[in-house]
This record gives C-alpha cells, structure tokens and sequence, in this order.
C-alpha cells in the first residue's frame, strides 16, 4: 500500500454486514485475551493518564484529544509487528511480571515516539484529530448550548423546541463523521502511509462502504459510552466507578476490535512493517 493507492484498495468485502462487524469483535477479544497483561496494562496507564490531565485546569481535555492518536499509534505499529513477526514465526523471549503490566504497556503506548519516519505523522494526526473535535464541540455550543447529554437534560426539564430537537440531530450526525473521519486515522496514516488528511478521507470512505458492519461492531461499545455519560451527568463519582470497571473492560476490546477490522479491510500488512 502506497501514499496513492486509492481507498477502494483496502476494502475488498463490499457485503459488509452484521456478521462481519461481530466477527471483528471476535477477532478483537482473542487479541486482548491472548495478551491480557499489556491490553490492561496499557488501559490502566491510559486512564490514569487521562485522569491527571483532568486535574489541568481548562486544557486537561484539549491535552488528551491531543496526546490520544499519538498513544494510538505506538499501540497500532506494535500490534502490527507482532502480527507480522507472528505469521513469519518470529519469537522473542517471554517478558516478566513487571514488563508485562507495567514496563511493556507504557513502552507500548510510547512506541511511536522512537520512529522518527513516523511520529511527525502521528504528531499532525493529532493535532487535526483536536481541531475537528473542536469545531464539533463548538458546534454543539452553538446550536443546543453544549454536549448531546445537556441538551437531553434540558428537554427532560421542559417540553423540547423544534431548534432544539433540529440542533440536536446537526450534532449527532458532526459526531457521527467525526468518528467516521477518525476510527481508521491512526493506522492509515501510520501503517498505510496516508498522509493524515488523507487518512481521514480514506477513514470516511472506509465506514461509508462498510457501514453496517461498522454499526455493528461500534454499537455495544457507544451503549457503554452513552451509560458512562449519563453517569457523569448524574454523578460524576459514579462516572468514575463504570469508568474503571465497563471502561476498563471495554476500552482495550474497542480498540482491538476496531484494529482487527482494519487488518481485514486492508489486503494485507503493509510494508512499512515488515523487515
């Protein structure tokens, strides 16, 4: 795969369909269940990160949408190595306890940043990953006064205004591209050697030609999501207790998941990471 192969290229399954988006599920719980200690490892660094950046006053969200393709991306190159060294019987020795939970996740998560022919990728990703997110949060602000879960809080209050029901569904169909644009970013840029702009196009494209299997395997993960929210919104102790206990379970098979789909999508590894 190169920097001018068409998105059609990577999608060979044109049926799509539900099977296929449970299949990737399948195929993503066998990778977290297969290296239990780095995927939870990994999301417990991960959640204790964002934790601490929440402590940073008006920029702790801003840093985290930023920093997240990034730590994406070090996951992403690592799994594929792996992948790639198991199909050709590459074996390393086994790690110990502690580069198993704790050493191992944070070199992972970290990866990226020791490529240097990747990371300035990575780096820009994330840099427009915030700035799309930010015209979307704006968005909201503008047309229903702030996040989906405040506008249903206040149409629970009074009866909902036809603006406001209208505005609602403007920002949930920006949310729904921005998780279109974003869900294959990360590996098609760092992977696939997509330029990030690129990346996001070939993103869209992706989802938009396999739409129901990507609805299938995103649904249970944004019910999840949809619960956390709804728990901050009602307490924000409770938001942290099915953070560290759905999340924690849920975070690491995402993100598995949504990888094995893009390893189907794609013909093949692609060369940057085969050596």
């Amino acid at each position: 795969m190169n920097e001018n192969s068409p998105p059609g290229d990577f999608a060979h399954d044109t049926n799509g369909g539900i099977r296929q988006g449970i299949d990737w599920i399948v195929l993503g719980s066998r990778m977290v269940l297969d290296r239990k200690p780095l995927w939870f490892g990994m999301t417990a660094v991960y959640i204790v990160f964002a934790f601490l950046l929440e402590l940073v006053p008006f920029m702790g969200d801003l840093l985290l949408i930023l920093i997240t393709p990034m730590l994406l991306a070090g996951v992403v190159w690592s799994r594929a190595q792996e992948n790639h060294s198991t199909q050709t019987g590459e074996a390393g020795a086994g790690p110990t306890r502690f580069q198993a939970w704790i050493t191992g996740p944070v070199q992972e998560l970290l990866r990226i940043f020791t490529k240097e022919d990747k990371v300035f990728g990575a780096v820009l990703l994330g840099i427009i990953t915030l700035g799309l997110t930010m015209l979307v949060k704006i968005s909201g602000y503008l047309l229903i006064g702030g996040s989906m879960v405040s506008g249903l809080a206040a149409s629970q209050l009074s009866a909902p205004q036809p603006g406001t029901l209208l505005g609602m569904l403007v920002v949930a169909v920006l949310y729904t591209i921005l998780a279109m644009v974003l869900i294959y970013s990360v590996p098609l840029t760092v992977l696939g050697n997509r330029q990030p702009l690129a990346a996001i196009s070939d993103s869209f494209t992706l989802c938009r030609k396999n739409a129901l299997a990507l609805l299938t395997l995103t649904a249970p993960f944004f019910i999840v999501y949809l619960v956390i929210l709804a728990a901050f919104a009602e307490h924000r102790v409770l938001g942290y207790l099915l953070v560290l206990s759905a999340g924690f379970l849920m975070l690491p098979l995402f993100v598995a998941s949504a990888f094995s789909s893009y390893l189907k999508l794609s013909p093949s590894l692609p060369p940057a990471t085969q050596r």
